[in-house]
């Protein structure tokens, strides 16, 4: 059973697109669906694609040590199993825990174009 590791935009941006309810969303559908400890949530840095957000990434958890210290909260990495949703509301969240979560099935209409002109 695969896990996640679920990051929300704080940037100013996204917050004020909505991020918070975003990440409010997350949560209590992770709750719901009981989930917790298959996916944990997590409040990331800016990104870069303010003009596309609120933005969500979500990358397979391999297990590895984390480095606090890593890009990983404020940049796409480009590893296996990472996958960034970009104008992200709360419906949408719910939806992408119910999917990709729940059912290991990443929504493809949802995923953002980091090349995408402003």
């Amino acid at each position: 059973m695969k896990r996640y590791r679920l990051s929300v935009c704080k940037g100013m941006d996204c917050k004020a697109n909505g991020s918070d309810a975003v990440f409010a969303a997350a949560k209590e559908e992770l709750s719901q669906h009981a989930v917790g400890l298959r996916c944990e949530a997590y409040r990331g840095g800016c990104y870069g694609f303010c003009h596309m957000g609120p933005n969500v990434v979500i990358r397979e958890d391999t297990g590895r040590k984390r480095d606090p210290l890593s890009p990983e909260d404020f940049q796409l990495m480009g590893w296996p199993g990472e996958v960034y949703y970009s104008r992200m509301a709360p419906e949408r969240m719910r939806r992408v825990i119910a999917e990709h979560i729940v059912q290991d099935q990443p929504i493809r209409e949802y995923f953002g174009n980091p090349d995408e002109d402003p």
